[in-house]
């Protein structure tokens, strides 16, 4: 396409130069509005689901086996002890000798932190945040507790596999996986529960550069002062 008035193509418009005039929004756009971010309340409900599943599989694997362990004579099959770990008994089993087990405590921070996210998920899942804001504390705090207790038994499940030898192999049991997994859901629960925290905050509205008139201003009027009212003119003798 050619400009009729030039030989040579059309090259569109000219482009902006600083100073010259904005052009005016779009019809139907608002270019001030926030951003949209996804609904709180749901972001809430999904987080409260997620922290009570997360909560059973933390309460059901502190019953079960993290991991197990089997020492064995080296270069035989033969078993001289074994060892099982959960996190409420640790067991010993040594060759000829009765088994022993001892009580471990692990099991008392997986409790809390299981029935403390319970308690905050059912309020997440009530919608009681829309009346008492400090509901979404609770459920961060319900969150982030679960997921640090689990990440705790987690580790000292695989800390158990450093002392493997040629003769000690170390088997993570059902519980630790379980754990595991509850430690995830913990942590996508608190990434949510913290997203529904959040507000958009408006952009500042920019200002509009002052553009020179291509006409010359009328100077202002000047004010003059005052002058005394002089008396009217009479001529000599005419007073009377």
């Amino acid at each position: 396409m050619t400009d009729p008035t030039h030989s040579s193509p059309y090259a569109g418009p000219p482009a902006p130069q600083p100073g010259w005039p904005t052009p005016p929004p779009q019809p139907g756009v608002n270019p001030y509005a926030p951003a949209r971010l996804p609904n709180p309340a749901l972001l809430e409900q999904l987080s409260g689901a997620i922290l009570v599943l997360a909560a059973l599989l933390t309460i059901g694997g502190s019953f079960a086996v993290l991991d197990k362990s089997v020492a064995t004579v080296s270069g035989g099959d033969a078993v001289v002890y074994t060892t099982v770990a959960k996190a409420w008994s640790y067991s010993t089993t040594n060759l000829g000798d009765p088994p022993q087990s001892v009580t471990q405590l692990y099991g008392v921070p997986l409790l809390i932190g299981g029935l403390f996210a319970i308690a905050t998920a059912v309020l997440l899942l009530a919608g009681v945040s829309r009346r008492l804001p400090l509901t979404r504390v609770l459920g961060v705090a319900g969150a982030v507790l679960l997921f640090g207790t689990t990440f705790t038994v987690a580790t000292s499940g695989v800390n158990d596999t450093m002392w493997d030898t040629d003769g000690r192999s170390t088997t993570l049991g059902p519980g630790f996986y379980l754990i595991t997994l509850a430690c995830l859901l913990a942590l996508g629960a608190t990434v949510l529960t913290l997203l529904g925290t959040q507000r958009p905050a408006l952009p500042a509205k920019p200002t509009q550069p002052t553009q020179p008139q291509p006409w010359p201003t009328a100077p202002a009027p000047q004010q003059h002062p005052a002058q005394p009212l002089q008396p009217p003119y009479q001529p000599p003798g005419s007073a009377g």
